[in-house]
């Protein structure tokens, strides 16, 4: 029996072939095609361990919701695209091939 464990990796591979994408948009686009979907720090842990396919190409700034300091701070999240494909280098990094 095959294993249902992270499937919507396949899906993951559609978004980044049109766009990059940060971890937490991953997730966030994730939601509405699964039942049970993987929080961006999940996110990033996959992608980091198939890094035949994946690359982290920068850090973006990231709204932090529940942070306790000031509404205003940010923090840093994985901007993920696919290794065999080029990205424009501001938002929203749409793939040049």
């Amino acid at each position: 029996m095959a294993k249902r464990r992270n499937i919507w990796l396949k899906e993951v591979y559609t978004l980044l072939s049109e766009r990059a994408m940060s971890s937490t948009e991953i997730s966030f686009r994730l939601k509405d095609r699964f039942r049970n979907t993987p929080h961006a720090r999940k996110v990033t842990l996959v992608l980091k361990g198939i890094s035949d396919d994946f690359i982290i190409l920068n850090k973006v700034s990231g709204q932090g919701s529940f942070s306790m300091r000031d509404s205003n701070d940010n923090y840093k999240v994985a901007l993920w695209g696919l290794k065999t494909k080029d990205y424009e280098d501001n938002y929203p990094y749409h793939c040049l091939d």
